[in-house]
């Protein structure tokens, strides 16, 4: 049995959705803590993480198809673990989504990832886990 690509496919793009509604959230969360608003604050914080939850369901549920083992689980691990800015061109239309969806994830992650250090450098101050992580570096 081949992995079904084009399930794949979706779930990554059900993922990147997620991602997205995250990075939307994290925008109003930035704009409630500058309110100081702790009461939306605290809501989009529970909101967010339930699509953190949705975005890791995704990612199992992309690894459950590599449960049968064998070629199935080496071609998903082929697609998910390749870098995607490398990947060849395939013949394949869902190889080629895949990765698309991939290396628009990669480029989402990273704003993701400097809006949350902004983030919690601006609410954590001193207490700020990046704060406390460039003093031990």
């Amino acid at each position: 049995m081949a992995v079904d690509l084009e399930q794949m496919m979706l779930l990554l793009q059900k993922r990147y959705g997620s991602l997205k509604k995250i990075d939307e959230l994290t925008d109003e969360l930035q704009s409630a803590f500058a309110r100081h608003d702790e009461v939306s604050a605290s809501l989009l914080l529970e909101i967010r993480a339930e699509e953190i939850a949705e975005v890791d369901n995704c990612y199992g549920r992309i690894w459950d198809l590599a449960r049968a083992g064998g070629e199935d689980a080496k071609e998903v691990r082929r697609l998910m673990h390749n870098d995607p800015f490398a990947a060849p061109e395939s013949d394949c239309w869902e190889e080629n989504k895949i990765f698309e969806v991939r290396r628009r994830t990669v480029r989402l992650l990273e704003q993701l990832q400097d809006k949350d250090r902004r983030m919690n450098l601006s609410a954590g101050g001193e207490k700020s886990y990046y704060r406390t992580k460039e003093k031990v570096n």
